[in-house]
């Protein structure tokens, strides 16, 4: 859990239902758009949610909305 000042530490999906704001500095107001505001290392997972079909990504949506 422990970040040096180049990094950042992943906030723990557990209680991301409660969650109004997301990404580290807060600028996501949605999962879908914390995801879609990736790149670096993070551009990869963005890339396959995309890839996803419309079903399997709002089926993926559900489930983290209910963390």
């Amino acid at each position: 859990g422990l970040a040096s000042p180049s990094e950042f530490r992943t906030e723990p999906l557990m209680g991301l239902r409660f969650s109004e704001t997301f990404l580290h500095d807060g600028r996501a107001t949605s999962i879908e758009q914390a995801i879609n505001l990736h790149g670096g290392e993070g551009a990869g997972s963005r890339a396959r949610f995309e890839a996803l079909k419309p079903e399997d990504k709002a089926a993926l949506l559900a489930f983290l909305r209910m963390l």
